[in-house]
């Protein structure tokens, strides 16, 4: 199964002012896990969500085959 690389976006405020931080994760899985902890990190998001981008992180390889003689 291919996987692609998820982005989570934390968005805040901060005076008034909306930020955001964007951290990359290899699976949407990790990022979902991600996504309590990083609201742990503002006092209070205004957003947080998983965006799965089309950069592959990982797909599977064929197997090896062996030259013929």
């Amino acid at each position: 199964m291919t996987t692609f690389f998820t982005v989570l976006i934390l968005s805040y405020a901060v005076q008034g002012q909306e930020l955001q931080m964007r951290m990359v994760y290899e699976t949407q899985a990790e990022c979902s896990e991600m996504m309590m902890h990083a609201e742990a990190l503002v006092s209070d998001p205004l957003a947080v969500q998983c965006v799965r981008s089309d950069m592959i992180s990982w797909a599977p390889r064929p197997p090896h085959r062996q030259a013929s003689n």
